[in-house]
């Protein structure tokens, strides 16, 4: 199977409202998912690790999307309300700052639904270190039914080396060096797989992966089109990820929720 940036120069790929040419398109993508991290409430502690986070964008309003779980808020608990004075959506750029968030939209109800676990942060319009970020909040759209050329899936890992060197050097109030290790992996769509789960579907790991923490609040994204109308789209949101599969709550739940909450003003 080809890699996208192994497809012709010549072809451009849609990739949101953007059309970049082959070898730009991974790029492109990871910008749209951050290492997550959480400060404790005694700034003398150094930080943790979280998990992914995915960044998106419905009706000129940004949103960063993870899950409960990552965050370790229970099912049918309230999100709490420090949560957007300690999560940090780390810069996919050298030097680690953050992306501000002014507000979390999350399910009370459903709690034995899947979609139960996703949370969904309303984040700023613009930031200080905004341009040295280079975030991209992927436009959203509905879960695409056009047939999968190929699928990926982007996160960030919980693997060693990352945090070493920050937590044997920390000093609080000072500056340290993360080691941010972002993992792309390809993965096909299981036409085979039934649920009555809903917003709720699996995708196969085309090559076996080593079981490891950090992939939730990532997401899938695939390749869709012809060779001369391709287009990249969002998949959904990743809830587990384990050696052989990987589940997602799509791109429809995150849709819904958005305009559920409109509606409610």
């Amino acid at each position: 199977m080809m890699f996208i940036r192994d497809y012709p120069g010549i072809n451009a790929v849609k990739v949101g409202r953007l059309f970049l040419k082959p070898g730009d398109v991974y790029e492109t993508i990871t910008q749209s998912c951050r290492m997550v991290f959480h400060e404790a409430s005694d700034r003398s502690l150094p930080l943790g690790r979280a998990g992914s986070a995915t960044l998106v964008r419905y009706a000129g309003v940004n949103y960063v999307v993870a899950t409960r779980h990552q965050l370790g808020i229970a099912r049918g608990a309230s999100v709490p309300t420090n949560i957007l004075d300690t999560i940090r959506i780390g810069s996919g750029k050298g030097l680690l700052s953050n992306i501000p968030l002014k507000a979390c939209i999350f399910e009370l109800s459903n709690v034995d639904e899947e979609y139960h676990d996703v949370l969904l942060f309303k984040a700023a319009d613009t930031w200080k270190t905004q341009h040295s970020d280079q975030p991209f909040f992927y436009p959203l759209a509905p879960f695409s039914k056009a047939n999968r050329v190929k699928s990926f899936l982007v996160g960030y890992p919980t693997i060693e080396g990352v945090m070493d060197e920050y937590l044997e050097g920390f000093v609080p109030e000072q500056p340290g060096s993360i080691h941010i290790k972002r993992a792309i992996s390809d993965c096909d769509l299981d036409k085979s797989y039934m649920t009555n789960v809903e917003f709720y579907r699996r995708y196969l790991n085309v090559r076996e992966r080593p079981v490891v923490d950090g992939y939730s609040g990532g997401a899938v994204f695939s390749l869709t089109g012809e060779l001369e109308n391709l287009e990249i789209v969002l998949d959904g949101i990743v809830v587990r990820a384990g050696a052989q599969h990987i589940h997602i709550v799509d791109a429809d739940y995150l849709l819904k929720i958005i305009t559920d909450q409109s509606k409610r003003g």
